[in-house]
């Protein structure tokens, strides 16, 4: 008990006070139930050293970009981001009244989940151009194939280029799966979170073709 007040108070991370009550939860749940390791790329030596956690290693905004196999997975990336992430969520959600209110609370964006969200799109841009992290998931839904990963979607390509920053690969092994959204919040795990580091090209493309950014981030997931 102890440990997680000193984390209220004084743990690692960029948060106001208010998000440190908020994620709290977050932190002893996948502390306790879920056992959550999380591991660095070895690319920079700079990143060797564990206790840093994403925000300590880099400055400015950045697309977080997770693979999706469980409704927890958002929680996971938390952990390590050290500062909000602003997950775009799909907006048939926020009309329920107890999962609306807590996605609000987390400042979420609402999107479409057909993934053509105008809206959305515009806002995740900005917030990344603000110095904020957005969370996005390329298979826009949770993946229950069997198989890795499913189809990937531009968007987050497409924020990542218009607002100029890096993407970050994240790869979540172990989470728990459920039926439900809140099954899973139940389920013991062994959790690994793998974090690569960031991918420059975002900063980096240069649309001088005359073709559209959209076609530009097809090719680049492709």
């Amino acid at each position: 008990m102890v440990g997680y007040v000193g984390w209220l108070l004084f743990g690692p991370g960029r948060y106001s006070l208010w998000e440190r009550c908020l994620y709290l939860p977050v932190y002893v749940v996948s502390r306790l139930l879920w056992r959550v390791r999380i591991e660095w790329s070895r690319g920079y030596r700079e990143w060797e050293r564990s206790e840093l956690l994403l925000t300590d290693r880099m400055e400015g905004g950045a697309v977080l970009v997770a693979n999706h196999c469980s409704s927890m997975d958002p929680m996971f990336v938390q952990l390590c981001a050290g500062r909000r992430v602003h997950w775009m969520v799909t907006s048939l959600y926020f009309q329920k009244p107890v999962i609306g209110s807590l996605l609000r609370s987390f400042e979420t964006i609402p999107t479409h989940r057909s993934g053509m969200d105008t809206a959305s799109t515009k806002q995740a841009i900005s917030l990344a151009k603000q110095g904020r992290y957005v969370g996005m998931f390329p298979e826009g839904r949770i993946n229950r194939t069997g198989q890795p990963l499913m189809t990937i979607r531009p968007g987050a390509a497409l924020v990542a280029l218009r607002a100029k920053v890096p993407s970050v690969p994240i790869w979540i092994e172990g989470a728990p799966i459920g039926p439900s959204i809140f099954s899973a919040l139940f389920r013991s795990a062994n959790i690994r979170v793998l974090v690569e580091q960031p991918n420059d090209w975002g900063l980096q493309a240069e649309n001088q073709s005359g073709r559209s950014d959209r076609l530009v981030a097809e090719e680049w997931i492709a």
